[in-house]
């Protein structure tokens, strides 16, 4: 007879590849919506019934804790920001995704989100061992429901970049959206962390700037978090590249946003920086979206 764990992780593989399914087939659709928040309930669900442990910060001015599994000496979850999770979200779910998200006060949202981001990966982090795959691939699925919403546009994966006589070559990204003829097209590299790899982010947005013109594509980072857990001392730490960040933003190509769900302390001093870089709360999209849609 399967175990209880197996029970719930075949139930949640089940949810999940139904929202892969759905978000490839229509990002936008109240398909997606149900399906997103399916996974969600069921996740947190099961969040309900762990542990949370406090952990060792090392992050000034935010505490984190992880959930662990009732049974002594079991796994323990990635780092989560104790005031960004909010334990009641799996009672909003549906209200708040069958209206616009911009209705919710920011720091209302700002905890509504991060919380509807972090549990599935969290519910992974218990059931399953060594999986960074699933929890990457669910984050792409919310932001690109969330983005394809806002924008009223379902996303591409990659865009053409390359036509010489016979040959041709496209770019695979997280999402591509076009708003049309003469409007604004949009880059959207989306990561539960960046660590060293953000290089590829501004290295995709010179190719799209060198082929297609600067500023035809805007590019948007939207990132979950750049926290990492020692298991050992269950110490967590932020780890930030802040002086690369600058040298790819003046040298390679520019951003115009860096949306975080937990944004890194280093990452926000940038918006004073040289050039300076808009580094903030994913949470703020939904009320410049209107603006970068009209190109501002």
């Amino acid at each position: 007879m399967p175990s209880r764990a197996n029970l719930i992780l075949d139930n949640l593989a089940k949810k999940y590849e139904l929202l892969k399914k759905q978000t490839s087939h229509n990002a936008l659709g109240a398909d997606t919506a149900e399906a997103l928040i399916d996974v969600v309930q069921y996740s947190l669900k099961f969040l309900s019934q762990c542990n949370q442990i406090p952990l060792h910060s090392s992050v000034p001015g935010k505490d984190y804790f992880a959930f662990a599994a009732k049974k002594k000496g079991g796994k323990i979850s990635r780092a989560v920001n104790k005031n960004l999770f909010a334990s009641d979200t799996a009672k909003k779910l549906e209200k708040v995704f069958s209206k616009t998200l911009s209705d919710l006060p920011l720091a209302e949202r700002e905890r509504f989100l991060y919380t509807v981001a972090i549990s599935y990966c969290c519910a992974v982090d218990l059931l399953k061992t060594g999986d960074q795959k699933t929890p990457a691939t669910f984050f792409e699925c919310l932001i690109g429901h969330l983005f394809a919403r806002a924008f009223g546009v379902n996303p591409r994966t990659q865009v053409e970049v390359l036509r010489l006589e016979e040959e041709s070559s496209t770019l695979p990204t997280d999402f591509i959206f076009d708003l049309g003829t003469a409007k604004p097209k949009f880059h959207i590299p989306v990561k539960t962390s960046t660590r060293e790899r953000v290089i590829q982010v501004f290295a995709h947005q010179r190719v799209l700037d060198g082929v297609h013109g600067f500023g035809k594509f805007t590019g948007i980072l939207v990132c979950l978090t750049e926290t990492k857990l020692n298991h050992d001392t269950k110490e967590v730490i932020e780890i930030c590249l802040p002086k690369q960040w600058v040298l790819y933003q003046r040298f390679i190509a520019p951003m115009k946003r860096f949306y975080y769900f937990d944004i890194p302390k280093k990452y926000a001093g940038l918006a004073l920086g040289d050039p300076p870089m808009a580094v903030m709360s994913f949470a703020k999209f939904f009320d410049e979206a209107k603006d970068l849609m009209a190109g501002r």
